[in-house]
């Protein structure tokens, strides 16, 4: 996202960010798609390369930028995805892959969310991060919506996030969703430092929605 965000002047950080939550040019979408297929491919590229080498040899490698529209993107980025998630699974087991490979994904969706932050000056409040989020969940073909007060029964949440279309979940499998979903939790902190994205429902687990609570870490820790 460093191209585009460069272009943005400091002095009108705020207007920037309002338009573009209203609107996001498909070229933009395209090019932001591909660094974030680039990024999270290449951090599971590199667990494979430590733990089955050999099996890293015989993965289709893709070529970036990945060519098609938006939803062919999408699909094979999330293809791609499952491969490598896949064979983590078959080398080292479900319960190691996930512990291994989804911190992995928080910490580069962080350090995402962290440069967003930064190049539009968001600033540490709910209205900001909510902005922030539905340009990059426009990216990745997701909708959602934010809800306040005693919500997403019957869990009571203070705030949640209720994801009702998600493009990748027609492609992922269960334990890809549970490993790449890390990467939300990690933008969302890398947006706002004082909040947690915490998943209670997930589509591709055969829920109707996807369902989050968005709290603040404090009260999280008590």
């Amino acid at each position: 996202m460093k191209i585009y965000f460069n272009r943005l002047n400091s002095d009108n950080m705020n207007f920037k960010l309002f338009l573009l939550s209203i609107w996001i040019p498909k070229y933009f979408l395209k090019k932001e798609l591909n660094h974030l297929a680039e990024i999270t491919l290449n951090q599971l590229d590199n667990l494979l390369k430590i733990h089955c080498p050999s099996t890293y040899k015989q993965i289709p490698k893709l070529e970036f930028p990945l060519n098609g529209n938006l939803e062919e993107i999408r699909m094979k980025m999330a293809h791609a995805h499952n491969i490598r998630v896949n064979a983590l699974s078959d080398v080292l087991g479900t319960e190691e892959t996930v512990k291994i490979a989804r911190p992995l994904m928080i910490k580069t969706g962080y350090e995402v969310g962290l440069d967003i932050k930064t190049r539009l000056g968001l600033k540490e409040d709910l209205n900001d991060l909510i902005k922030a989020a539905h340009i990059l969940y426009q990216v990745l073909g997701i909708d959602f919506e934010f809800h306040e007060g005693d919500c997403c029964a019957p869990y009571n949440l203070k705030s949640c996030i209720i994801i009702n279309r998600c493009s990748l979940a027609h492609y992922y499998q269960p334990l890809t969703c549970q490993v790449l979903s890390g990467a939300d939790k990690g933008v969302v902190s890398g947006l706002n430092s004082k909040v947690e994205m915490i998943f209670k429902e997930k589509i591709t687990e055969g829920a109707p929605a996807c369902i989050a609570a968005i709290e603040l870490k404090n009260e999280n820790n008590k």
